[in-house]
């Protein structure tokens, strides 16, 4: 994996695009955002594989959030799973930067706490385990190199890049 600084937003994009990672087809395995872009965005790691797209919506749809919810609870990760969310918090943070966050928080102070009070993509931050899509959970693992239930992900083939190359890049050595 490679990461790759950009200095702007993409126009296609609703947020402002920090960085990419990049897997070994050359191709953006995840994108980085800010939070605040063109709109509020509370998800700093935005999955843009086609092949890990592909998988996590297959897993999703036969009930994977529920059985990745369940991994936490079973495995007594909830404090993991709870620090985990008020990490993603301090990335957003460090992600908008200083002076929007100051902007933000004294003319939008609304908006600015609505986006930085969430967890992992912006999922309220309680005493439970309340895991939102499964294409959010494997950007995260893939961009910080961990997750509470990360052995959950990995047996789920949620973290290994395409071997069909379906996103047409070329292998990088």
């Amino acid at each position: 994996m490679k990461r790759r600084e950009l200095c702007g937003g993409c126009s296609a994009s609703p947020v402002f695009v920090e960085r990419e990672i990049l897997c070994n087809h050359g191709r953006t395995l995840v994108q980085v955002c800010r939070p605040f872009g063109r709109k509020l965005f509370p998800t700093s790691f935005w999955l843009k594989c086609p092949y890990l797209i592909k998988l996590a919506g297959q897993i999703e749809s036969s009930g994977g959030v529920h059985e990745l919810e369940e991994y936490i609870i079973n495995h007594k990760l909830i404090h993991e799973w709870r620090k985990y969310n008020l990490q993603h918090q301090a990335i957003r943070i460090k992600l908008s930067g200083k002076f929007t966050n100051k902007f933000m928080f004294k003319f939008r102070r609304k908006k600015f706490r609505d986006v930085m009070r969430g967890g992992v993509g912006g999922i309220r931050v309680n005493e439970g385990v309340n895991v939102k899509c499964l294409h959010l959970q494997t950007a995260s693992f893939i961009a910080l190199g961990h997750h509470p239930a990360g052995e959950w992900l990995k047996s789920k083939g949620l973290c290994e890049e395409c071997r069909e190359n379906i996103c047409g890049g070329k292998i990088i050595v």
